[in-house]
């Protein structure tokens, strides 16, 4: 009993630390840059029950023998709801922060992003009813209450509708950015990195399964630790999209808009000015016509602007916004650059 209290707190306060490192550097960069948004709230949210998820497990397993503080059996009872709580709440606030990630990136004309808020409330509403089923399951049977381990039995019921949430929750998670993304020109590289960083969320499934197998099993250690593990690789994972872009930038990575200007002259003024409106544009193919967005820093005559993204600022590689299109006007939608790589949109009148 005791090598396992000594196992679960370094794993309750290494595991969740790490997290919380994560999210703190995605906090400050965002911070930085003047973008923090949503997504960046509902992160803080999640370190916020970091620390109460590691302080419910400090607390759980604070037995008189064991100390530091020899905590009684009423004071345990309190711990193990904080824990199991703040577990909850730490997996779903990373999702929500990965879901709100995804709604900055679609534009408003978009019918995806009615889907995406959509989506927002369905998460709020798996969410709550976890925490209500299993303080519902805990406080029927009080039978746990009066063991050593201080750890409720919540069966394979409980079991089921983790996993069910988990699963059409990380689902989505993984279909609306690759549907996003569908639309955009990027390059084959750039295309499967963001893919690839958006399909993460499918890791936690895998994460969620184990930890199902042991919430129906009688192994209530194994699922303490699995719990751990689990929400801090939800934490993780929430924040690869911002620090894999952070690393890049670092790193000097160009844009896919720097790759098509490749043939461009340096130097020219003419070239300069077309790469630096292409760095703001980007592409929506939409059935045979394209949708240019184009952010209003770089703003031509005759444009009205109609969309922004709440914490965004012009010029950010991080979001789409703000965008415009053109109004009503009798001069070209179109670029240029954009009528030749789209001649069926630009008919001959």
């Amino acid at each position: 009993m005791t090598s396992f209290i000594v196992t679960i707190r370094i794993l309750a306060t290494l595991l969740p630390a790490l997290g919380i490192m994560f999210t703190s550097l995605r906090l400050y960069y965002r911070w930085s840059r003047h973008h923090f948004g949503w997504d960046d709230g509902w992160a803080a949210f999640a370190i916020v029950c970091a620390f109460f998820l590691t302080a419910g497990a400090w607390t759980r397993s604070d037995t008189p023998k064991t100390g530091p503080f020899h905590h009684g059996h009423h004071v345990r009872i309190i711990g193990y709801y904080m824990l199991n709580v703040a577990f909850t709440c730490v997996l779903w606030a990373s999702r929500l922060s990965i879901l709100c990630s995804i709604i900055r990136l679609i534009p408003y004309m978009m019918r995806l992003r009615n889907y995406a808020h959509v989506f927002s409330a369905l998460f709020g509403i798996m969410w709550a009813a976890l925490i209500i089923i299993k303080i519902v399951v805990c406080e029927t049977d009080t039978a746990w209450k009066k063991t050593a381990g201080v750890q409720c039995v919540l069966g394979p019921a409980v079991a089921g509708i983790e996993l069910a949430t988990d699963f059409i929750a990380d689902l989505i998670l993984v279909v609306l950015p690759i549907r996003l993304l569908w639309r955009i020109k990027l390059s084959t590289a750039r295309r499967a990195l963001l893919t690839g960083i958006f399909s993460a969320s499918m890791f936690t499934t895998v994460v969620s399964i184990v930890h199902g197998v042991y919430v129906i099993s009688r192994n209530r250690n194994a699922e303490g630790i699995w719990a751990h593990i689990l929400a801090s690789t939800a934490m993780i994972v929430c924040n690869l999209a911002v620090l894999v872009t952070w690393a890049m930038r670092a790193i000097g990575h160009r844009d896919d808009s720097e790759l098509y200007s490749s043939n461009r002259i340096q130097g020219d003024p003419r070239s300069d000015a077309s790469r630096a409106k292409d760095l703001t544009t980007l592409r929506f193919n939409h059935g045979t016509h394209p949708i240019v967005l184009q952010s209003l820093d770089r703003k031509d005559d005759g444009t009205t602007a109609v969309n922004s993204i709440a914490g965004s600022h012009a010029g950010s590689e991080e979001s789409l916004a703000p965008m415009t299109f053109a109004g009503n006007t009798d001069k070209p939608i179109m670029t240029k650059a954009d009528q030749a790589a789209y001649p069926q949109a630009n008919p001959q009148r």
